[in-house]
């Protein structure tokens, strides 16, 4: 093996050194684990946790789903770090500045739905309810929340009116058998208490004629229309549009998840929620529209940018690890540039050292020969074996040729310099 050659390889054998440091170093300080925080189970973020379970595990990623009471609870056990990840409906961080959560996206709209009796009138207004017994769901506790600020809005109490609180499995019977005359809950419009609601024609929907007037005064809701046989179209269900309001769910993380982690789990969330939306002239999601709290840094990207040309290329971590070793191209080039100017002038120097050590010896000879020493037969032999190494152990390239053969040249001139010493 050639000097360029063991130069060229130590150079390699330092930036695979450099680089499998680098990675088996980014792969130990990641776990790759998450704890998602979702409502009851059998609510929607709990299934949605499911499909994002089922996703994860593809890539290797153990996702854990936390049961909890609904939006409250859930903000409570992430600030404990019993979780990274939660669904919080929009609202409900919007006055909390205290926890220190990353907003990571909005996903989905989880609509407001005001049940009421059909007893022969029709309500236009929720201060129509006001001295009525109003049921609010207790099926995730951020409806709570969400329901008190509007129902404040309306000055409507519990000095003015009944408020009690219901699962809404519960809401059905409670409402024919005259226990309460108003229902409200947040729920999708697939949800199967929905449904039943729906189902039965003895309760109405109430349609907001001021929904819009909602969504100004409340930045966390959104007003939507709903229209005539969208629920139902054989049945004609709702039988007209309806005017209604709703808030947005939203995933909020801990700031101390890796970003690798935040950036992968949003991939599956993409996934699941990207399309087309129940409501018309809804926002497509994932989106950064109606979230409470800062935005994380990585989710900012990901969802402004989308994924990386790596991505489209790689399986992600291979991707994500490739990314990551940017961050040791800058001093590895600061290592390298040096390395590599050296190269030439180190390969030149070696391939003339070659021809160059042996003048040394040369000298020698010459400088006895001078001294008139009288042992003419050992300076011939000694400059005889001296050719005989240069020619033997002397290997350079033809670029050095030159060199090499007036090397051989001094030594003639040594041969012919003794000839003529001992002729005279």
């Amino acid at each position: 093996m050639s000097n360029l050659q063991k130069i060229l390889l130590t150079i390699f054998s330092i930036v695979v050194v450099g680089l499998i440091v680098f990675l088996v170093g980014f792969e130990t300080k990641t776990t790759k684990k998450l704890t998602l925080a979702t409502g009851p189970v059998g609510s929607d973020s709990y299934a949605f946790g499911l499909s994002y379970k089922s996703l994860l595990l593809s890539d290797g990623v153990d996702l854990t789903l936390l049961p909890t009471k609904g939006s409250l609870d859930t903000i409570a056990i992430l600030d404990s770090k019993k979780a990274d990840i939660g669904f919080v409906q929009s609202g409900i961080l919007a006055n909390q500045s205290r926890y220190n959560f990353g907003s990571l996206a909005s996903i989905y709209y989880e609509p407001m739905w005001i049940f009421y009796r059909n007893d022969g009138y029709k309500m236009n207004y929720l201060i129509e309810a006001s001295s009525k017994k109003i049921g609010v769901s207790i099926t995730n506790d951020g409806t709570y929340e969400l329901a008190k600020q509007i129902l404040d809005a309306n000055g409507i109490t519990n000095e003015s009116s009944n408020i009690v609180y219901l699962y809404d499995s519960e809401a059905k019977n409670s409402l024919q058998n005259k226990e309460i005359d108003v229902f409200i809950t947040f729920a999708n419009e697939k949800n199967s208490n929905i449904t039943e609601l729906f189902d039965d024609t003895s309760l109405e929907l109430l349609s907001l004629k001021r929904a819009k007037a909602y969504s100004q005064k409340f930045n966390s809701l959104k007003n939507l229309s709903l229209y005539e046989g969208g629920i139902d179209l054989f049945r004609n269900i709702p039988s007209e549009k309806m005017e209604i309001l709703s808030s947005v769910e939203n995933l909020v993380a801990n700031k101390d998840v890796p970003d690798e982690l935040v950036r992968i789990f949003l991939k599956k969330v993409k996934q699941i929620h990207s399309g087309r939306n129940f409501f018309e002239g809804s926002e497509n999601f994932p989106n950064l529209k109606s979230l409470d709290t800062q935005i994380h840094s990585e989710a900012e990207v990901y969802l402004t940018v989308g994924d990386s040309w790596l991505e489209t290329i790689f399986p992600f971590w291979i991707a994500t690890n490739i990314d990551r070793f940017k961050l040791l191209i800058i001093p590895l080039l600061g290592l390298l540039i040096p390395l590599l100017k050296s190269i030439v002038p180190l390969y030149v120097f070696t391939m003339r050292s070659k021809i160059f050590r042996w003048y040394k010896r040369i000298s020698d000879l010459d400088m006895k020969i001078e001294l008139n020493d009288r042992d003419d037969e050992l300076i011939e032999a000694l400059i005889s074996e001296l050719k005989n190494e240069i020619t033997t152990k002397t290997k350079v390239p033809l670029s050095y040729m030159g060199e090499y053969y007036n090397l051989l040249s001094h030594i003639e001139l040594l041969e012919k310099k003794l000839h003529k010493k001992v002729r005279g």
